[in-house]
Order: C-alpha cells, then sequence, then structure tokens
C-alpha cells in the first residue's frame, strides 16, 4: 500500500506539472528569448574541417591541359563524393526492398524472478523462471505489394545512378567554364596591357611635339587621359583575373591562392559543328543523363503507385515457433506451433487512401518535372547552339578589324609625327584596336563556352561531331 501511495503521488506530481508547464521536457531550452534575437549558440567544439588537396609537386611547373585539371576536379571536389555516397544509399535501399522476400528469424530470451507477499505478510516462495523462444516467420503471399515495392527501390537505384553521371558532368562543365574564362581573362590583360603600352608611346609622341612647339596643351592631356583609361582597364583585368584563378582553382578542389599555370589560348582554332541543332536536341533526349534520371523517377513513382494500390490488399504469412520453460522446481518443457495466418485489413482510418492520394501526386509531380526538364534541355541545346554559330561567325570579323586596326594605327602615328593628323586621330584608332582586340578574345571565349555549354547539354563529356575539338 505504500508502495501504490507513492506511486500514485509520483503520477499525480508529473500531470500536475505538465499541465502548468508549456515545456515540461526542456525541449526550448536554449532556442533564445523570442524572434529578431540572435540565440547564444553552446560553446562545443565543431568537427574538423576537410582538409583541402593540394595541386602535385610534379605539375606545378608545366602548364595544365583541360584534361589534368578535370582530372584533379573530379578527384577533389565533394560533389562527386556527395553523388557516389547517395548511390551507395538508394543500392542498399534496394536491398532492403529485397530482403521482405526472406523470412525472419527472431530469438526471445525472457528471464523472470517473481516473488509473492500475501496480504496477511506471508511470503510465498521465490520463483526464477526463463522461457526461450524461437521464432519463424515468411510472408507467402501479398498480390504484388513486395515486388512494387522492389520495381520502385530498382527505378530510384537507376535514376541514382544517372544523377551520379549529371554530377559529374556537371562538374566537368564547371571546370571548363572556369578554364575558358581564364584564358580569356588573361588574353584580355594581355590585350589591354598592349593598349597601354600603346597609349604611353603616344603621350611620348605627343611631349616630344608639345617640346618642339608642334603640338597643343590639348594633344598632351589627351593623351595623359587616355594613358589613365588605359592603367584603370589594365587594374581592372588584373583583379578580375586574380578572381578568375580562384575560380579555376575551387572548381579542381585546390585552395584558392594555388597558382595554376595554363598553355595560352588558341584563337585561330575553328572547330566546326557537323550537327544540325534538331539532330543535338534528340541526342540530349537520348544521353541526357540528368533527363533520363528524371525518367526513371517516372517509373519509380508508377511503381510506388502500384505499391500503394496493394498495401490494403490481404497478406498470406507462414509462423513457426519453438519454446522452452523452465522453473526452479519443475521440470522444464517445451512446445512448439506451425501454422498459416490470412490478414485481411479491413479499416485502418483511411490510412490506405492517403497513401495512394500522395503516390498519385508523386506521379503527377514526376511527370511534370520530366517535361520541364526535356524543355530546359532543349532550350538549353538551341542557346548554346546558336551562341556557338554567333561567335563562329564574328570571330573572323573581329580578328579582320584587329588587323586593320593596327594598320590604321601604325599610319596614323606616322601621320601624327609629321603633323598630318591629330591627337584626337590618333586615339581614337588606338581605341578601335583595343575595341577590335576584345572583341577577337570574346568571340574565341564564347566560342569555346557555348561548346562546353553544349556537350553539357546534349550529356557526353566533349560536344558531338566536331570537326576539331575544343583544346
Amino acid at each position: 500500500m505504500r508502495a501504490l501511495r507513492l506511486s500514485a503521488g509520483l503520477c499525480f506530481l508529473l500531470a500536475a506539472t505538465t499541465g502548468q508547464a508549456a515545456d515540461p521536457l526542456g525541449t526550448y531550452n536554449g532556442l533564445g528569448q523570442g524572434a529578431g534575437r540572435l540565440i547564444a549558440v553552446p560553446d562545443m567544439p565543431p568537427p574538423p574541417m576537410p582538409l583541402s588537396a593540394v595541386l602535385p609537386p610534379a605539375w606545378r611547373d608545366h602548364a595544365l591541359s583541360l584534361a589534368e585539371i578535370s582530372w584533379l576536379a573530379l578527384r577533389n571536389n565533394p560533389r562527386t563524393y556527395a553523388a557516389w555516397a547517395q548511390l551507395q544509399a538508394q543500392a542498399a535501399l534496394l536491398g532492403q526492398a529485397r530482403s521482405a522476400w526472406w523470412p525472419t528469424l527472431s530469438l526471445s530470451v525472457p528471464l523472470q524472478r517473481r516473488r509473492t507477499t500475501t496480504a496477511a505478510g506471508y511470503a510465498l516462495p521465490q520463483q526464477d523462471t526463463a522461457s526461450p523462444n524461437l521464432s519463424l516467420s515468411f510472408l507467402i503471399w501479398d498480390f504484388g505489394h513486395r515486388s512494387a515495392l522492389i520495381d520502385q527501390a530498382k527505378a530510384n537505384l537507376q535514376a541514382s545512378e544517372l544523377t551520379q553521371n549529371a554530377t559529374v558532368q556537371s562538374v566537368l562543365y564547371g571546370v571548363q567554364q572556369a578554364y575558358y574564362t581564364l584564358l580569356g581573362e588573361r588574353a584580355l590583360l594581355e590585350a589591354y596591357q598592349a593598349a597601354l603600352d600603346e597609349s604611353k608611346q603616344a603621350l611620348t609622341a605627343a611631349e616630344a611635339l608639345h617640346r618642339a612647339g608642334q603640338a597643343t596643351v590639348s594633344d598632351l592631356y589627351q593623351a595623359r587621359a587616355a594613358l589613365a583609361q588605359a592603367q584603370a582597364n589594365l587594374a581592372m583585368a588584373e583583379q578580375t583575373l586574380t578572381g578568375d584563378e580562384g575560380a579555376l582553382a575551387s572548381a579542381a578542389g585546390l585552395p584558392l591562392n594555388t597558382p595554376i599555370r595554363l598553355a595560352a589560348l588558341d584563337v585561330t582554332a575553328s572547330p566546326r559543328m557537323m550537327q544540325s541543332v534538331e539532330a543535338l536536341m534528340q541526342a540530349a533526349l537520348a544521353a541526357n543523363p540528368g533527363l533520363r534520371s528524371a525518367q526513371y523517377q517516372v517509373s519509380a513513382a508508377h511503381a510506388g503507385l502500384s505499391a500503394a494500390n496493394r498495401s490494403d490488399l490481404p497478406t498470406l504469412s507462414l509462423g513457426a515457433d519453438q519454446g522452452w520453460h523452465a522453473q526452479n522446481g519443475f521440470g522444464p518443457t517445451q512446445q512448439y506451433s506451425l501454422g498459416i495466418t490470412l490478414t485481411v485489413p479491413l479499416f485502418t482510418g483511411f490510412q490506405h487512401t492517403y497513401q495512394v492520394a500522395e503516390a498519385h501526386a508523386q506521379l503527377a509531380q514526376a511527370r511534370a518535372s520530366l517535361e520541364s526538364i526535356v524543355n530546359t534541355t532543349q532550350l538549353s541545346v538551341w542557346q548554346a547552339y546558336y551562341a556557338f554559330r554567333s561567335a563562329t561567325l564574328a570571330l573572323p570579323s573581329a580578328m579582320a578589324q584587329q588587323e586593320n586596326a593596327a594598320k590604321a594605327l601604325a599610319a596614323v602615328q606616322a601621320q601624327y609625327r609629321v603633323g598630318l593628323a591629330t591627337m584626337q586621330d590618333f586615339l581614337s584608332a588606338q581605341s578601335v584596336l583595343s575595341s577590335a582586340r576584345v572583341a577577337v578574345v570574346r568571340d574565341a571565349i564564347n566560342r569555346y563556352l557555348a561548346l562546353a555549354g553544349l556537350s553539357n547539354a546534349v550529356g557526353t563529356v566533349m560536344p558531338p561531331a566536331l570537326g576539331a575539338p575544343a583544346p
């Protein structure tokens, strides 16, 4: 009676505490005083940060190719490891689904000591019992529910395999973008450096003619202004170049301050597209891993709907038990049983109804996602194809403009020295040449970036059907 009274008191105290406090278990402790206020983070040691990879020593003294940087990226980029881990997890889920075809075997060994006291205060003898029991259960028939779950897991595994491929190609595409952008920025830096040298020559010529009384002070000021502008352009290009170097190092999984040597960009290379845009879009529908992954996700949603429809059907199971019972003062006994159980779900609180509704919604979502990815993929191929054509058609004109602008500048320089041209003519010829150099670099880089985007959209490592591959 004393124990009963103590238990009742504890239950009453717990109920009273739960009713008075909004957080009896203290789960809201440490969440701060309210919205819009900083939360005091517990002083706990954070997990160690992963160590960054380093450039192999043998690669530090020579210009790296795109293939070498891509190898570093696939080796060091954490996205590839995350995709691989996700693929392994999905394979484990398939194993879990297949395990439903196997029987389950379990062993339970309850040990118990019992002591009974009568109301008169007499204690009965202590009883120690052990009752080990071995149970076997095997689901014989479930009207295809397990098979549907296995089909769903298989489709999800195939989708994860293609997602792994899409991740690899995405990493490679990021490297290509950073690689060509950096090469272009280095070429632009050379163009701005040439423009700076020419501005210095213009200022030197203006100063010489001004001392000789053959040029006005206005020519001198114009030349100085042009030199300041050229210095500003070069400084901005240097800062952009530093940012692009960090972007390429990050894409390769290296520390941002890693010095990376690259070969110069060959703007005279002329890759040609041998396929039509329609053929490339068809190739993308067949090869793009992200799109094919979405197709398998639709298959997985179909299998999930089939499993949901079968979840309320009867099941037939085989069960077997073998048990032993030992108690002090008595001889050991054993028992066994073998039987078949038919389970017919009658009412589950509308759970089956909402499971089917959820499966229908997931199937509709997967179909809509597939349609969206098809549209996005075709648009990416279309835009990359015509970006490549635009840059390819513009590059020869830009190169011709650069060649003629260089000749024009040389002629104006000679004319300016003998007084047949003004400083305005001199600076205008310099500006035209500088713009032509920038246009040549931009068109060459845009062409390679379009090729990289086209290969990523089609789903191949390199663009298909090119007359000459990108360097």
